[in-house]
């Protein structure tokens, strides 16, 4: 994940566009950022950690598959601890991933209801957050759904039970068996359970891009294919980082909207981005037209 202040990369391209109708040439010579470490992160129970760490970028820089790579950063000292034990991650290549470098654990997983501390030290920058992995909520079902008038497009519903003694968060991915190399967010990136605390939740999914560098526009199952689903408990510091970003990334692709919030991150230091603790549980589902 590049990170930046992506209101701000929309304000500066609405300007340019207005100012591309006058005569006069511009020239902006805006100073380069701070250096600060970027944290996408997250431990999963009965899993490993999985950190990836970029540099921030100007925010007129350009975004592609080549500046992200230059981002990354392969030099790094990354550390978790349990409370009870310590590791030191290991810089790892996965090409299910993009940017494909990760640092990831060999000897603590994932447990529900223990606190997982991180650090990470780069170029005399040290960054540090903290994160807990909640209970996991069993999925009751799931299925899918044919779009009326469609004889293949449909989407996906998850029913569960959210507990009613706790305030809960969630996120939710989803993988095509055969077709996704790895989870995908569903297209809401985050829920909480304000609208039906202690309830049962019945939600409709739809397919999120693997990345928002993609320019494919599809965001329906299809009969034939085998999905599977991950319910991911969250903390609240999670929700609200994947909150905050999902509404700057809708602000950036709506030309009449803009931001001045900032996105919420639970990184401290010289950092920003998100070190998340996932309480998941799956289910399968066969789409079937019947």
């Amino acid at each position: 994940m590049n990170w930046r202040k992506i209101h701000k990369v929309f304000i500066g391209v609405a300007v340019c566009t207005v100012l591309a109708s006058c005569n006069q040439d511009l020239e902006f010579d805006l100073p380069d950022p701070d250096s600060r470490i970027v944290v996408d992160g997250w431990i999963e129970n009965g899993s490993q950690a999985k950190v990836f760490l970029t540099a921030n970028s100007p925010y007129f820089a350009t975004i592609d598959s080549a500046s992200l790579r230059d981002l990354v950063l392969s030099r790094a000292k990354v550390t978790i601890d349990d409370g009870e034990n310590s590791e030191v991650l290991i810089l790892r290549k996965d090409n299910r991933y993009f940017p494909p470098y990760y640092y990831a654990g060999n000897d603590i997983f994932g447990e529900s209801g223990k606190t997982y501390t991180l650090t990470a030290e780069y170029g005399g920058k040290k960054v540090l957050a903290e994160t807990s992995i909640p209970e996991p909520v069993s999925i009751d079902t799931s299925y899918f759904v044919l779009l009326e008038g469609e004889d293949s497009l449909g989407y996906l519903v998850l029913e569960f039970r959210d507990p009613p003694e706790e305030k809960n968060y969630y996120r939710i991915f989803t993988q095509r068996l055969g077709l996704d190399d790895k989870f995908i967010s569903a297209f809401i990136m985050a829920i909480n359970d304000q609208y039906f605390p202690g309830g049962k939740i019945r939600l409709s999914l739809f397919r999120a891009p693997e990345t928002y560098l993609s320019t494919k526009d599809d965001n329906y199952f299809r009969i034939g294919e085998t999905t599977v689903i991950k319910l991911s408990t969250i903390d609240r510091a999670s929700f609200e980082f994947w909150n905050s970003y999902q509404d700057e990334l809708l602000n950036a692709t709506n030309p009449f909207a803009s931001s001045l919030s900032e996105i919420k991150s639970n990184i401290t230091g010289d950092g920003y981005g998100i070190w998340s603790g996932y309480g998941s549980t799956v289910d399968t589902v066969f789409a079937s037209g019947q």
